[in-house]
């Protein structure tokens, strides 16, 4: 008879990853996130800048629509209809909601689910037709009031209360209306400014966001 062949022997399976396999998929996992995340996290900011911009644009809108209607754009300085001013903070932005929805005027065509109140303030009673005497104003992508300023009122100095973009904390601010650097006279000479503080919180810094900003890079 023909011998027959030895078989090949089947050698044992390799179960799972080397130890040192694992370490070099641990560092390029490490490696992909140092590169990745921070673009991911910057992406994301970029994202709320334009979210801001297109919501500042939506506000401009409304805020043109009232000065159809009454032939003004809603003031920035408090009314002395509206009683006794409550503090002296954020007040711009509180007339800016309650003149949006005022008993006069039913046109608003923003939604009312962007409201915030950082300086927890109200009326004496309601002087608008929303029902609670909260003074709200809108808030950008950070959850920061929106400035808005009257021309009337761009040679004033505002106070503002914000978060800070670092901390969270509540931080007491100012601010004047913008200028074009150029010309140096104010942007929207006729018309008025609103203004997110941006992704730092703080007002009067490079970050801010101006509605005449939204317009210009359409």
């Amino acid at each position: 008879m023909t011998p027959r062949p030895n078989p090949t022997p089947v050698l044992p399976r390799r179960a799972g990853f080397t130890l040192i396999e694992m370490i070099a998929v641990i560092l390029i996992i490490g490696i992909l996130a140092i590169i990745l995340v921070p673009r991911m996290l910057g992406l994301g900011e970029t994202a709320r800048i334009h979210t801001t911009r297109a919501w500042l644009e939506q506000i401009g809108g409304a805020v043109n629509e009232y000065e159809l209607k009454f032939g003004d754009y809603p003031p920035s300085s408090w009314p002395e209809a509206f009683g006794p001013a409550p503090n002296a903070t954020n007040l711009g932005a509180e007339v800016l909601v309650q003149s949006l929805w005022s008993r006069d005027w039913g046109g608003v065509s923003l939604a009312d689910d962007k409201f915030c109140d950082l300086d927890a303030d109200q009326a004496r009673k309601p002087v608008s037709k929303l029902p609670s005497a909260q003074l709200f104003e809108l808030q950008d992508e950070w959850r920061n009031p929106i400035a808005y300023i009257h021309r009337r009122d761009y040679d004033k100095q505002h106070e503002y209360v914000t978060l800070d973009g670092e901390t969270g904390e509540v931080v007491d601010g100012t601010l004047t209306a913008a200028k074009n650097p150029d010309t140096k006279g104010f942007r929207h000479p006729q018309k008025f400014q609103l203004i997110s503080a941006g992704p730092d919180g703080r007002f009067g810094t490079a970050d801010d966001i101006g509605n005449w900003q939204a317009e210009s890079e359409e």
